[in-house]
């Protein structure tokens, strides 16, 4: 082990207690486990970092005992600081490659022997539960393979039987114990039970540690595991009240990140770029084509044109208009499943009753109910969506899952019969199609975006994350330039700089993970000034570059904050990066230059020209 020690002083802390040691503890692979560059592929993105996961929480379980200790040796009283935060996510203070593992351990004393003695014990050789280390990066790479496995063959996700679906409390992260969680169980007779066989090579004989499923099977070098697969298209998940309809959604939209050994949720995956969408009022919105849900608003008095929802902005979006907001950026970011709970919804974004048409001729909303066939076979964006309370949803999905008392039951064939009974809602929307399937709109799609450089020359040149209100929201700082171009930018607000990330639902690593999104977004914000022509699009590639060539470490080398508030940072997914982008207060964005050639071009007026004449007939 090669060790380096760096002196930490908490300047937020004058205290001398608050003040420690960092120690930096450099270990060779071959240290760790003499074959494990022939276990493992460090080539699979999934691998060092499982390896890096492995050992941040093993350096966690030792610190959490010498603090214990040491604290009741001096007669005092401690608690542990592990988080227990069940995800698999790159870190900023361990970090793996191919030829070593780096551990930055942070201790609040004034010596550096309480971090040495962490490092030492973590990394000792003779130490290490060899099988412990190869059933978590087995376990990590086969929810890895599995949501490629899932891409591939057009599913959004997959809910292996035996899954241990609910959590121990609403405040906690760990699984229930059974009984008296019931294990998930696919339908029986169904379609949707299937079994799928991931091809493991050598780590197959670790893949079976990880689970105690009776169905769970190895063969040759394939795992095989059965289970609820959802195909692409609208699902429909249905039930009473308590019946576990949420858990269920809850458990698809963890799937996007890769669980330990132990969470009984860790052969659930679900395909990468699944986003959660919900209202969020209050939520700030910047020129977004919402158009495909919001039109035809009515002129305001003194006003000679109503607002354009395709370039619709807003300080304080409405629940509708927020939700509304949320699907377009989904669309912009190219997500291929949204996944949606009717209890954190806008109702009138969600549904409208033919009752409610009927009385209400001029509305200015189409509810979602309307679109997600046409979003589905215009964009192959897929929609999961809870319901308890609309019937009209049972019109438009192909597959539906109805969950009894927290088993999952295949209703599809029972939801279609009931709507070829009662749909009498089923009649022409200003000439559109049918009400409850509308053909998507070419002119709601939203056009990529890229901030405006007066906008973000608003933010000022030096940058600095901090967290806010508990850790659900940051701001990002800076010194403001007093130039000419500063003078002429958008008008500023007290709220400039703040980002609410409160209602993001797949922000799961918590304070860190909510760091490591201040920090992508002060880069992101640093290098759109350098390059202005850049997309929204292409500042996410150039990040993900740069994170996979120097690390997340990289993103924080200049941040002492970072240390002093929350000690690491968490990677997010890039769709968690762009929401706290554009949930930037005082960032303003706009279209890409689009190049239509003269076919297109002839299309699109053929098109407006159809659209005219079955408005005139209706």
């Amino acid at each position: 082990l090669n060790y380096i020690y760096i002196m930490w002083h908490c300047k937020f802390y004058p205290d001398p207690l608050q003040q420690g040691f960092l120690v930096r503890a450099d270990c060779k692979i071959e240290a760790l486990h003499s074959d494990l560059h022939k276990i493992i592929d460090f080539e699979e993105y999934v691998t060092p970092v499982a390896i890096a996961d492995f050992f941040a929480r093993r350096v966690d379980r030792i610190s959490d005992r010498i603090e214990l200790l040491d604290k009741a040796l001096q007669g005092k009283k401690g608690r542990g600081r592990s988080s227990n935060i069940p995800y698999i996510c790159e870190r900023s203070d361990i970090f793996c490659s191919r030829e070593k593992l780096t551990l930055i351990v942070r201790v609040k004393e004034n010596s550096g022997e309480s971090a040495e003695r962490v490092a030492s014990e973590a990394l000792n050789h003779w130490n290490i539960p060899t099988l412990d280390l190869l059933t978590h990066i087995a376990c990590c790479v086969f929810q890895h393979r599995l949501r490629h496995y899932l891409a591939e063959n057009r599913m959004v996700s997959f809910i292996a039987d035996g899954a241990i679906l609910p959590r121990k409390s609403g405040a906690s992260q760990l699984p229930m114990s059974s009984p008296p969680a019931i294990p998930f169980s696919a339908p029986k007779d169904s379609d949707l039970r299937r079994t799928v066989k991931i091809r493991m090579g050598v780590l197959k004989a670790f893949c079976r540690t990880c689970s105690e499923q009776e169905n769970f099977e190895s063969n040759e070098d394939q795992v095989e595991v059965t289970g609820m697969a959802i195909p692409a298209g609208v699902t429909l998940i249905a039930g009473g009240g308590y019946h576990g309809k949420s858990t269920l959604l809850r458990t698809i939209s963890a799937g996007v990140y890769n669980k330990i050994p132990g969470d009984g949720r860790e052969f659930c995956a679900t395909v990468h770029d699944a986003v959660s969408v919900r209202a969020e009022d209050g939520r700030y919105v910047s020129n977004c084509n919402v158009s495909a849900f919001i039109s035809n608003l009515p002129v305001p008095p003194g006003c000679k044109a109503s607002l354009d929802t395709r370039d619709f902005s807003s300080n304080e979006a409405s629940g509708s208009t927020s939700q509304a907001a949320n699907v377009a950026e989904a669309i912009e970011m190219e997500a291929t499943a949204m996944l949606i709970d009717e209890d954190i919804s806008a109702a009138n974004f969600m549904a409208r009753d033919g009752r409610m048409r009927a009385l209400v001729m001029d509305e200015s909303i189409t509810p979602l109910l309307y679109r997600v066939n046409g979003l589905f076979n215009a964009h192959n964006i897929s929609s999961i969506v809870v319901v308890g309370g609309v019937g009209d949803w049972l019109d438009v999905p192909h597959k539906v899952i109805l969950m009894d008392r927290y088993v999952a039951l295949d209703a599809t064939d029972k939801a279609k019969s009931i709507s070829r009974q009662f749909s009498y809602g089923h009649v022409q929307y200003g000439g559109r199609g049918v009400v409850h399937r509308l053909q998507w709109d070419q002119d709601g799609t939203p056009v990529h975006r890229r901030p405006t450089l007066s906008s973000l020359n608003s933010f000022g040149a030096k940058l600095s994350v901090a967290l806010l209100d508990g850790g659900v929201m940051f701001s990002i700082d800076g010194d403001i330039e007093e130039s000419g171009e500063k003078m002429q930018c958008c008008e500023s607000t007290d709220d400039n700089g703040f980002v609410d990330m409160s209602r993001c639902e797949q922000l799961v690593g918590r304070k860190p993970q909510l760091y490591g999104c201040g920090l992508c977004v002060e880069w992101i914000v640093k290098q759109a000034k350098q390059n202005p022509t850049l997309g929204i699009k292409e500042l996410l590639n150039d990040l993900q570059q740069e994170i996979e060539e120097k690390g997340l470490a990289s993103l924080s080398q200049h941040d002492t904050s970072l240390i002093e508030s929350v000690g690491f940072a968490l990677l997010p997914r890039r769709h968690e990066v762009f929401m706290a982008l554009v949930r930037l207060r005082g960032i303003q964005f706009e279209e890409m230059p689009v190049v239509v050639n003269d076919d297109e071009d002839i299309a699109k007026r053929e098109e407006t020209r159809r659209k005219e004449e079955l408005a005139a007939l209706w």
